[in-house]
């Protein structure tokens, strides 16, 4: 891959993002006592394990944003549509910039074949950085709202007992 000054930018978005969710280990860490029975003992733990980068890619014109705070589902219902085009859903988190400010976000959103995401609920630009967890499984696909890592009861069994096999899509670029 070659480096430029726009990959440079984005790679150094979700530098720190990772370096975010790498605290979130290192908290649960210092708090809680290992589960060494579970496959992941936190959804941070998660994210470490099986995550990957996506690449902000500007989404189609003709697609129009869906409701704010529904990106779980809005995400879930997307891929579900465009299945066939070889979406999947991703879930993790998201670096966006609203008012000046950062803002590092539990977040959905539909990887392309590419790797690159299309973010349907956003509207006026996307996130500059994703670090997420790419579902192949529709199955797992939450589109009745809620995130998988996000909901208590939808998380809890992906902890405890890790995805089912060939849940996780081969898309993106590695977190190392």
């Amino acid at each position: 891959m070659t480096i430029s000054p726009e990959t440079t930018s984005y790679t150094h978005d979700e530098d720190d993002l990772l370096d975010l969710i790498r605290k979130y280990v290192e908290l649960h860490n210092r708090g809680f006592a290992a589960r060494p029975e579970w496959a992941h003992q936190s959804s941070a733990h998660l994210l470490l394990a099986l995550g990957r980068r996506f690449a902000p890619a500007p989404r189609p014109h003709d697609l129009v944003g869906m409701p704010d705070r529904l990106c779980y589902g809005n995400s879930a219902r997307y891929a579900t549509d465009h299945q066939a085009e070889g979406m999947v859903y991703a879930e993790g988190f998201a670096l966006i910039n609203a008012g000046g400010a950062d803002f590092h976000l539990p977040h959905a959103w539909v990887v392309r074949p590419n790797g690159t995401v299309l973010d349907p609920t956003w509207d006026d630009s996307p996130g500059r950085a994703y670090i997420g967890v790419p579902i192949a499984d529709p199955t797992l696909w939450p589109v009745d709202g809620g995130g998988l890592f996000a909901d208590f009861e939808k998380t809890l069994p992906l902890l405890r007992d890790g995805f089912p096999a060939n849940a996780i899509a081969d898309i993106g670029r590695s977190l190392i």
